[in-house]
């Protein structure tokens, strides 16, 4: 990546948390509620199986709805851990299971035994929701630098041959006109936000 396209897009990253932590606990609450109810009415989560869902961050679209529903609905749902270098999409298996998750650094529910529970990597997923920072119409996005969401896709796409169904999840604030990418930015299918 050229100099010139790192500092475009840390400088963009920055921009970026600072209009999320701006948002009000209001227009959050709002805006979580339509994008939740967009997800559990839309036919591709609706005919989905075997899903992977991010564990928000409290400056993230909030998921829990979703993971609940999931769970209640009897979908097979994975959630990321997360190494030092590395994301693996691990098996929750209801909602006890979830709700037992140990808090990690940023207050936010992971697995411990990662290395013990299903991987989507080896069952295959049908939906993937994913997070980051900003995003575009045609499903360009912008996460927080570690590459751990386009690395996956890439090892998803290169184990299975194909993509699973991929949506970002969005605040409108969070929506941009367009991006620097560079070629190892993986494109979403869509994003939904409350636009």
């Amino acid at each position: 990546m050229s100099s010139a396209l790192f500092a475009a897009k840390k400088l963009l990253r920055k921009e970026l948390k600072r209009k999320l932590k701006n948002l009000t606990p209001e227009t959050k609450k709002i805006e979580n509620n339509i994008v939740a109810e967009k997800i559990l009415n839309h036919a591709k989560y609706i005919s989905s199986q075997n899903i992977c869902v991010y564990v928000s961050l409290p400056e993230e679209v909030c998921t829990e709805e979703i993971i609940q529903d999931a769970l209640k609905s009897k979908k097979k749902l994975f959630v990321p851990y997360f190494n030092k270098d590395d994301m693996f999409m691990v098996r929750i298996r209801d909602v006890e299971d979830y709700q037992g998750l140990p808090l990690d650094t940023y207050g936010v529910r992971q697995p411990r035994d990662y290395d013990e529970r299903e991987q989507a990597l080896a069952t295959g997923i049908d939906l993937m929701l994913c997070p980051g920072l900003g995003f575009t119409q045609q499903g360009l996005r912008i996460g927080r630098g570690k590459g751990y969401y386009d690395n996956y896709l890439t090892k998803y796409e290169e184990h299975h041959g194909k993509m699973p169904h991929t949506i970002a999840l969005a605040y409108s604030t969070q929506m941009l006109g367009e991006l620097p990418i560079t070629p190892s930015d993986r494109e979403l299918d869509e994003v939904v936000c409350p636009l």
